[in-house]
């Protein structure tokens, strides 16, 4: 097993070691379109995932101390996620739901090894 191949694994089972930190959300990766020719119409077929991640008020309210982010809250979030956990490549079209409310990917990084993917998001609506 390679170096990266043991820190994408460590990094996996540690975030799910973290019992009630972590909550499970829907990664959805967005498609593009097609267009079928023959009949006129567009197809979109958008892919779920089910995942563990840590989220966290983004920005300086993250250092507030607080370890429960209210519903109501409208700020952008910081969503820290095992990238074995997710088989397709993030993208900025993409979105994740978190409690019945849906957020937008609007910044995505990873670490040097890529096992994790740090996303920041915004609620949409």
């Amino acid at each position: 097993m390679s170096l990266r191949a043991a820190i994408a694994s460590a990094v996996s089972g540690a975030i799910s070691a973290t019992g009630d930190i972590a909550e499970t959300i829907t990664y959805t990766a967005k498609s593009a379109a097609t267009y079928n020719v023959a009949n006129g119409t567009l197809s979109k077929t958008d892919t779920t995932y089910s995942i563990k991640a840590i989220i966290a008020p983004s920005g300086p309210a993250g250092l507030d101390g607080k370890t429960r982010i209210e519903p109501e809250h409208t700020g952008a979030l910081s969503v820290l996620f095992a990238s074995a956990d997710l088989s397709a490549t993030p993208d900025s079209s993409d979105t994740i739901t978190r409690g019945g409310l849906v957020y937008k990917v609007t910044q995505i990084t990873f670490d040097a090894a890529g096992s994790t993917y740090r996303l920041i998001v915004d609620r949409m609506g």
